[in-house]
């Protein structure tokens, strides 16, 4: 098979709806859909079932953080691409087929535009480089090749969050490079009050502790941010700084 659309999901049960429902209408079963599901209590994994007749649908669950479900998703994939979305993401038509174009390529990003009235939904990026290298694409609308992650190995399952940054640094040390394709789009639902910015900040912060100590690499400020958004952007730079400061990696 050509392709594995790789997701995990917990408790997200509307933002997920509205994933499969683009993945219904934009790739049908064109490409397998593997979900792995932590063990939500809200509903999630029981919808996954209406799905079955619209894609090419396997579904799992483990509990666990989201580098346990990411590497389960890959035990059970079959493609010679993987190509990783969060739940809380929506693809638009002509989506998969502007990917293909670069399944030539080991590791593909994709754009992701934030999809939401919140007034800090253009918040972007904190940056990290490596040898010169963004390797903060996330693991949403990334695209590996199996052979990639049969080389490096797959995500790292004693982090909480910044494991998609490890796995792309490795892939870096390696020698790979890591295309962006301004054209493969997909759209994000981003948190939608400031507590839950926080706490993502917070978590972050722990994973970038992690980042630091095992490669010595550092973050850096996204001056857009703080122009745009000043006080939110402090607030959010706080939250991750006692994460890093305070937060545990198992947290």
């Amino acid at each position: 098979m050509e392709a594995s659309i790789l997701i995990t999901v917990k408790n997200d049960k509307s933002n997920m709806i509205k994933l499969l429902n683009s993945l219904s209408n934009e790739v049908g079963k064109r490409a397998e859909v593997v979900i792995v599901d932590a063990y939500s209590n809200d509903g999630t994994y029981e919808i996954l079932k209406n799905y079955e007749d619209k894609l090419d649908l396997k579904v799992d669950r483990i509990r666990g953080n989201r580098a346990v479900g990411r590497n389960r998703c890959i035990e059970l994939a079959s493609g010679e691409n993987y190509i990783f979305l969060d739940s809380d993401t929506e693809v638009p038509l002509g989506w998969f087929e502007n990917f293909k174009r670069y399944f030539d390529r080991p590791i593909v990003a994709g754009k992701i535009l934030q999809k939401g009235n919140v007034k800090w939904s253009d918040l972007g990026r904190v940056p990290m480089l490596f040898e010169g290298k963004d390797v903060t694409y996330p693991s949403n609308n990334l695209k590996y090749s199996k052979a990639v992650i049969d080389e490096i190995g797959k995500f790292d399952e004693r982090m909480h969050t910044a494991e998609d940054i490890d796995l792309n640094i490795r892939a870096v040390m390696k020698g790979y490079d890591i295309f962006y394709a301004e054209d493969v789009v997909v759209y994000h639902f981003p948190r939608e009050d400031l507590m839950s910015l926080l706490k993502q900040s917070y978590t972050d912060g722990i994973g970038r502790k992690y980042i630091n100590r095992k490669y010595k690499l550092k973050s850096k400020f996204n001056i857009n941010n703080l122009k745009a958004h000043p006080i939110i952007e402090f607030l959010r730079l706080s939250a991750g700084m006692v994460g890093y400061l305070l937060g545990d990696f198992h947290d």
